[in-house]
């Protein structure tokens, strides 16, 4: 029987070795070659790039030139300075009516004019209301009136008869009594008897009595006529009150103004005391405006009073502005307090312009403020901080603290800090210290702004002033410190390096 030989390695034996002796040291070696050819590259590298840099030029920084910055400036003066204040106000009918007609009635006539905006002249007749009805009733005044006239009449006539006939009874009384009398001598002479002198003393009393009640009579005869008399006042009143009411049938304007608006119409009732027609006078306008406490306070003070002070109004219609001219005629009784501070009002001079104002029109008001002596004007831009301005002194800066007393539009008003003569500049700086060296143009030679031209007659494009302030090496701040000419030169250069005047 035979046997299979077995291969140790194909079997998987596993005493069988896995690799030739020495493999492992091969590999090693390998890894610190590769190692050594890396160190070798980045040392070789390393001198290269230092000897290239050791024989490279030394670059040096190039000198800041000491340029003077071109600015503004005004020469400080003294005097009386009176800024304005802008305020903003409403215009307002100081003499305004609604007119409501006295008596009721059709309307039968209105002025051609009565519409809104119209102008009406003072006196003219608005419209009138049908006067039939007050006719009629002016003419039963007018009867009652004639027949009371009548009865008086008739009291009068009484009244005379009674106190004729009360004189005849005072008469017959008078000799009644006479005759008394004898027959009361006669009686004691035994002429009469008892019975006779009776007789008489009955004629006596009847004729007192007679006498009594024409009295009487008179008393009330005078009594009727008083009292027709005060009846015909009365009516007299009456008569005067309907030839009022039929004179107010013609409703006229108490004075020249502007038909604000109007509800009458030709045809239409209208009832009395009803607001038919309102009006104001175009000649009597206020324009109301509030100051401040402090602007208020401020002016108050003032040597010149606030009555009487003249404003100006700016009235903006269509993009057009017209100006006008008020006077202070009246201060508000109350803080305004919603508004915060004090109401004035002002009186609107009467003008001939293209643009009559009109109630309730917005105007920009300017107010004189108060008078400050001794006090310096300079335009805003000299002001730096709150209370801090720039003085040249032998051609640098110098800063001041000054008091600030008012703003006046796009000037400010300070009364102190600020000598005579000084120069103070009015150019805005962005970065401003003292010793900053600047120059003042003078009035032959205009400072050059920033787009000085390189060629006569031909402006720099931004491109090109970019491309100079590159070869110029400058920072943007250094380059706006330069003199026209400086630019110029740096423009000129660029001229003759066409290849980088269109580098940006």
């Amino acid at each position: 029987m035979l046997k299979s030989v077995e291969d140790p390695q194909i079997a998987g034996d596993d005493t069988a070795p896995a690799r030739r002796p020495g493999g492992g040291v091969a590999t090693a070696l390998r890894a610190t070659v590769q190692a050594a050819l890396m160190v070798a590259v980045l040392v070789g590298s390393y001198l290269a790039m230092e000897r290239l840099i050791a024989a490279a030029p030394e670059r040096t920084a190039r000198p800041q030139p000491d340029v003077s910055v071109p600015v503004e400036a005004v020469v400080v003066a003294a005097g009386d300075e009176r800024p304005n204040v802008s305020l903003y106000g409403e215009v307002a009918a100081a003499r305004a009516v609604d007119i409501r007609p006295p008596v009721s009635g059709e309307v039968i006539a209105i002025h051609p004019d009565l519409s809104a905006g119209r102008r009406i002249e003072a006196g003219a007749t608005l419209f009138e209301i049908d006067p039939f009805d007050l006719e009629v009733a002016l003419a039963e005044a007018r009867a009652n009136l004639a027949q009371t006239e009548a009865t008086i009449a008739e009291n009068e006539a009484r009244l005379v008869s009674e106190r004729a006939q009360l004189e005849g009874a005072r008469d017959q009384l008078d000799l009644a009594r006479s005759d008394l009398a004898r027959a009361e001598q006669l009686r004691g002479n035994g002429t009469l008897t008892a019975k006779q002198v009776e007789d008489r003393e009955l004629i006596v009393s009847q004729r007192e009595q007679a006498v009594s009640q024409r009295v009487n009579n008179i008393a009330i005869e005078e009594a009727r006529l008083d009292q027709q008399r005060a009846i015909r006042t009365r009516l007299e009143l009456g008569v005067r009150r309907a030839e009022r009411n039929l004179g107010d049938t013609a409703v006229r304007a108490p004075f020249s103004g502007v038909v604000r608006s109007s509800t009458v119409e030709t045809g239409r009732i209208v009832a009395a005391n009803d607001v038919a027609v309102a009006m104001y006078d175009d000649s009597a306008l206020d324009v109301r405006f509030t100051l401040t406490d402090a602007q208020y306070g401020r002016i108050a003070t003032d040597a010149d009073p606030l009555i009487g002070r003249d404003v100006t109004l700016v009235w903006t219609v269509g993009n057009l502005d017209y100006t006008y001219t008020a006077t202070v005629n009246g201060i508000g009784a109350d803080i305004a307090s919603a508004r915060g501070g004090v109401d004035v009002f002002a009186r609107i001079d009467v003008t001939d312009g293209p643009v009559q104002l009109r109630p309730g029109a917005f105007v920009a008001v300017t107010v004189p403020d108060r008078l400050y002596e001794d006090a310096v004007r300079l335009p805003e831009t000299a002001l730096y901080d709150a209370g801090t301005m720039y003085v040249i002194a032998d051609g640098r800066l110098e800063h001041r603290t000054v008091e600030v007393a008012a703003f006046d539009g796009a000037d400010v008003i300070v009364t102190g800090g600020l000598t005579a003569g000084e120069q103070v500049m009015t150019t805005r700086l962005s970065n401003v210290e003292d010793g900053l060296k600047v120059s003042v143009p003078s009035a032959e030679t205009p400072a050059i702004d920033d787009g000085s031209t390189p060629v006569a007659g031909a402006r720099p494009t931004d491109e090109m002033i970019t491309a100079a302030k590159r070869l110029s090496g400058l920072t943007d701040a250094q380059w706006d410190a330069l003199s026209g000419d400086e630019r110029r030169a740096y423009f000129r250069q660029l001229r003759d390096r066409p290849d980088t005047a269109g580098d940006g």
